[in-house]
């Protein structure tokens, strides 16, 4: 799969992780305007609906308005009476969040509304925040203040190479997307006087001027072991001068746990201090330089949990040393232009003289400043009855406002032009380019582009295609998937190599109603073991070291995941985070044959990734069902698969009760699955139903 950067850090699609459309508080009476009282009693608003109407169009099947930063928009709300009463006296209210303004503020009034009647609010205008936080009046900037705690003991000497070459660099390109960002440094490490809690020389104030800071690091020399990083942590939150108006974005780069610290000295201070930065709205990210040892993982993960931020580990399956300065910039930009718009409403109407009754709904609109989302498939296929050739380029594009449409721009390396195509749209965001070719072409050179509804664009890098080594682009390793289309009487044949230490699973699963035909054969055994018309899914085992190769062919457009995948057995109460890119598949085998009763559940989420879960019967591996982030388990075993719908980056995976865990609201459109129908696929499809009941 084409990759657009080097690090892959998530940039959270503005919008993505707000509340619901509609939220209802509790009932609250008001004995006067001062003393609000929270009651669990039966409202007469409870049978009262409220409806945003706004100017902005909706491109979503839920109909949650889009909108660019910085635009304003009108809105009023539609009341309804459905209760058995007239209500009398009513007020409506709203107020925006930090990330709009309400320029006409008032608050609408009516005598009575009758049982069934509706009631149109006055007109409201909101201006949205700008790009960059120049937004209208009471419009939040979107500066951002950085705090780089540095370890400088003797194993961090690359470390701080990287940054003293790279991070000027890494400021400047990302100018134009965080323009108000100040940068200050915390150093610690080697000995006990190399402690800014006793040595405030180490503490570097926070500054527009990121060539002071680059300054510093160039005479920083890496020596000694000792390393009180949790003294530096709370050096910075309560040492360095921080804008009440600014993201307090702290990133903390140590390779060893918390040790020889004079206040912060043990895993109890730790945990407080993280709370303590939670609760002063401080976001920590944490990296986890090459060669840690110890807890030094653990404490790292616990705090950029706690405070909500991100956790990265450095190594050789991992981003390496070099790019730390690039993830800066992205955690700086990930952290500094993620905006969300909420309208809260708030109604209320007189039950008695001096007495009121309200009722509190919450509206989102998506902010949406960010282009479309491009993961890119390459294979190669052969038509089945005149046995041409054929390059695929399949495009997921994905984007939470919409599309118009995907052009591709290609040429092969014998012609003298680039031709510019739409791209089929065949299925939910998968888009598709096939073409002829023949052998004495050895190269397609291809660029995609596409914008949403907004005007968002991007142009992907160009791509080259090696047409002479289809049997390369035909490889899938273990752990991971691919997501295909079969094209009608084209034959495709794909290789998927076994783990070397452990067996694996191979699955393929059809994302639409029509079936494919397939073949597998163990290549190292030279025997066809499975051979199936008409299949929805398939399963099968890949001996250690084996490679299997398979041959799928389709009359229709069928749109197919592949996968080949390692089991890994995840226990009850288990949890745990992992990473997750468009290519990465993961199979957890759960066994939920409890005799206890309470339900129990399985999740892969977090609040930037949105993903898929495959759920198996073990027994069998037979397909029961497709959800996202998050599944309700019958009493079974069970192997579930996971994959990344929308965006990657890390995850939270568990297997709990199901109150331990609630997964995040995404606003990524999800398309809809076919039920593959069997005795046991209906009967576990009918028990999740009973339980959304409940």
């Amino acid at each position: 799969m084409k990759r657009k950067k080097l690090i892959t850090l998530i940039f959270v699609l503005v919008g993505l992780v707000l509340p619901t459309l509609l939220v209802q508080s509790k009932t609250t009476i008001f004995l006067n305007e001062t003393s609000p009282l929270e009651t669990n009693i039966t409202s007469s608003l409870d049978n009262v609906t409220i409806e945003m109407i706004t100017d902005l169009p909706s491109y979503r099947d839920d109909n949650i308005p889009s909108i660019l930063p910085g635009e304003p928009f009108t809105v009023r709300f539609n009341v309804t009476n459905k209760a058995d009463q007239i209500l009398n006296m009513l007020e409506l209210s709203s107020e925006a969040n930090e990330f709009g303004a309400i320029l006409n503020p008032s608050t609408s009034t009516k005598d009575s509304l009758e049982v069934g009647e509706s009631w149109l609010t006055d007109e409201q205008t909101v201006l949205t925040v700008a790009e960059g936080g120049e937004g209208g009046a009471g419009a939040t900037s979107s500066a951002l203040d950085l705090a780089i705690v540095l370890d400088q003991s003797g194993s961090m000497s690359e470390e701080i190479e990287a940054l003293t070459n790279e991070l000027i660099n890494v400021v400047d390109e990302i100018d134009s997307e965080v323009p108000n960002l100040r940068v200050g440094l915390l150093l610690f490490g080697g000995s006990s006087q190399y402690n800014p809690l006793l040595s405030p020389s180490l503490i570097h104030p926070l500054t527009f001027e990121v060539s002071e800071i680059v300054n510093v690091l160039s005479r920083t020399q890496a020596t000694g072991s000792q390393e009180p990083w949790g003294d530096a942590l709370y050096c910075a939150k309560n040492y360095l001068e921080w804008r009440t108006e600014a993201v307090k974005l702290v990133i903390l780069i140590t390779d060893e746990p918390n040790n020889s610290g004079s206040l912060i000295k043990n895993a109890v201070d730790l945990t407080n201090l993280y709370h303590q930065y939670a609760d002063s709205e401080f976001i920590l990210c944490t990296i986890l330089a090459s060669g840690w040892y110890g807890t030094t993982k653990e404490e790292l993960m616990e705090g950029a949990e706690i405070t909500e931020g991100t956790f990265i580990e450095i190594g050789s399956e991992y981003p390496q040393t070099g790019d730390i300065p690039e993830i800066i910039g992205e955690l700086i930009v990930l952290y500094a232009v993620e905006m969300d718009l909420k309208l809260t409403v708030q109604l209320s109407h007189e039950i008695e003289l001096g007495v009121r009754e309200g009722i509190e709904e919450t509206f989102v609109v998506l902010l949406d400043d960010l282009p479309p989302e491009i993961d890119t498939w390459v294979y190669f296929s052969e038509d089945f009855l005149t046995e041409e050739l054929y390059v695929n380029i399949m495009s997921e594009v994905k984007d939470v406002t919409g599309l118009p449409f995907v052009e591709i721009y290609y040429k092969f390396d014998d012609a003298p032009f680039w031709t510019i195509t739409n791209a089929t749209a065949l299925f939910n965001d998968s888009y598709c380019l096939s073409l002829v070719f023949n052998n004495q072409q050895q190269f397609l050179y291809y660029q995609i582009y596409t914008e949403d509804w907004l005007g968002n664009e991007i142009y992907d890098e160009e791509q080259t295609i090696n047409l002479s080594n289809s049997y390369q682009y035909s490889i899938i390793p273990a752990s991971t998937k691919k997501d295909i289309i079969l094209f009608p009487n084209q034959n495709i044949i794909f290789r998927l190599v076994g783990d070397l230490t452990e067996d694996s699973y191979g699955l393929i699963i059809g994302n639409t109603y029509e079936t494919y035909n397939i073949i597998a054969a163990d290549v190292e055994d030279s025997i066809i073991f499975l051979e199936n018309n008409a299949s929805y899914y398939d399963s099968f085992i890949i001996p250690t070291g084996h490679t299997v190769k398979i041959a799928l062919m389709s009359t229709e457009y069928v749109n197919v995941v592949i996968a080949n995948v390692v089991p890994q057995i995840i226990e009850f109460n288990e949890t745990f985070k992992v990473e997750i890119d468009a290519d990465d598949a993961y199979l957890y085998k759960v066994d939920n044959t409890f005799t206890n009763k309470k339900d129990r559940q399985f999740y892969a989420d977090s609040r930037e990734v949105q993903t898929g879960i495959y759920v198996f019967k073990a027994a069998d591996m037979e397909f029961l069902d497709k959800h996202y982030a998050i599944v309700e388990l019958e009493e079974e075993e069970y192997f579930i698969l996971v994959v990344a719908d929308y965006h990657y980056g890390e995850i939270d995976v568990g297997f709990t009760f199901e109150e331990d865990y609630t997964p995040y609201n995404h606003y990524y459109k999800t398309s809809s699955w076919p039920i593959i129908v069997t005795l046991f696929g209906l009967a576990a499809l009918l028990g999740l139903l009973k339980r959304r009941k409940r």
